[in-house]
């Protein structure tokens, strides 16, 4: 079977990064596919010409992003890499006339929403129905579920500060971290901070780290490449600050029992809080409250997800089914 040609832009973004390398990890588990990769720009600057050269019926020169071989299909995901997408697309026309397929896992601009031929969007963006529009329960990552988690072994992944979403309160997060690892010192915890985290809450943590054995802290900045995807694969059970929806579902993925450590949202219609009441009432996730007056840790059984491999199956079902044969 001939490879499929994907050409894939990538903005530098982890979490953009993750969606699209995962619906690419699990095309090739599927079928051969052969992937060119592009870094493209997200200085204003580079964004303002990609703006004008799309929608300037003269094209305006230069060769950014230009594929000379033909292409089936072309993603990204991330405001940056629309414009250069779709360029790419009215590029790309065979000897047959057909344009290489544009995918991107987020919801477009509404000037471009039409232009591409699949938007991967998560429901919590409660995206308009559109036949070009599928529909996730959350965004496509890079985890696998493996199967070889440990009932005694934990992890508690520490989101921080975001103005725009929700109110952090360090004192609050940490307790709440303390009463988890208290519950059961049977379990090590591995604690790890992101880079939103406040310094306060590291020093917080870094400090019980001290004086506790079955407590092991890190701060992000120290962790490798592929760490907490690695940490996914050993941990029975994560709890996560509800403002690192990303890490939920990876760790749903994973095949992890998932507890959620509340925030102070600054709406209480902000579509994280709807996607993790939507877990909730479907048992996949428990809160922290729910779970401090007996609520048991969830396990996934048959409701396991696989976002990436949704996307994936879809896309060949769509335009190369007989890769699905």
């Amino acid at each position: 079977m001939k490879p499929l040609s994907i050409v894939a832009y990538f903005d530098g973004r982890l979490g953009h990064e993750k969606q699209t390398q995962g619906i690419l990890d699990a095309l090739a588990d599927i079928t051969p596919i052969e992937v060119y990769s592009i870094k493209v720009s997200v200085a204003p600057v580079v964004y303002v010409k990609n703006w004008l050269t799309y929608l300037s019926p003269i094209p305006l020169g230069g060769k950014q992003g230009r594929i000379l071989h033909p292409v089936d299909l072309v993603i990204g995901t991330g405001t940056h890499t629309h414009i250069p997408m779709l360029l790419n697309k009215k590029s790309q026309i065979d000897f047959s006339g057909k344009q290489a397929r544009v995918i991107t896992c987020m919801t477009p601009d509404t000037l471009f929403r039409n232009k591409f031929d699949l938007c991967c969007i998560p429901m919590h963006d409660q995206p308009a129905s559109a036949a070009n529009v599928f529909v996730t329960q959350g965004p496509p990552n890079t985890v696998k579920f493996e199967g070889r988690q440990q009932s005694d072994r934990g992890l508690i992944l520490v989101g921080g500060l975001d103005t725009k979403s929700h109110v952090w309160k360090s004192a609050e997060v940490v307790e709440q971290i303390r009463i988890i690892i208290d519950k059961d010192r049977t379990i090590h915890w591995t604690v790890s901070s992101s880079p939103r985290t406040p310094e306060e809450t590291c020093r917080s943590l870094e400090d019980m780290g001290g004086t506790m054995q079955h407590l092991s802290f890190f701060r992000s900045k120290n962790t490798p490449a592929g760490w907490v995807e690695d940490q996914y694969a050993s941990n029975g059970t994560v709890w996560v600050t509800a403002d690192s929806i990303s890490m939920v579902y990876e760790a749903l993925t994973a095949g992890c029992s998932v507890g959620v450590l509340p925030v102070e949202w600054l709406r209480q219609d902000n579509k994280f809080k709807k996607s993790l009441t939507f877990l909730t009432e479907k048992e996949m996730i428990v809160d922290f409250d729910a779970w401090q007056k007996g609520a048991s840790m969830p396990t996934l059984k048959d409701k396991q997800l696989n976002e990436s491999l949704r996307c994936a199956r879809e896309i060949l079902r769509r335009w190369w089914p007989d890769s699905l044969l």
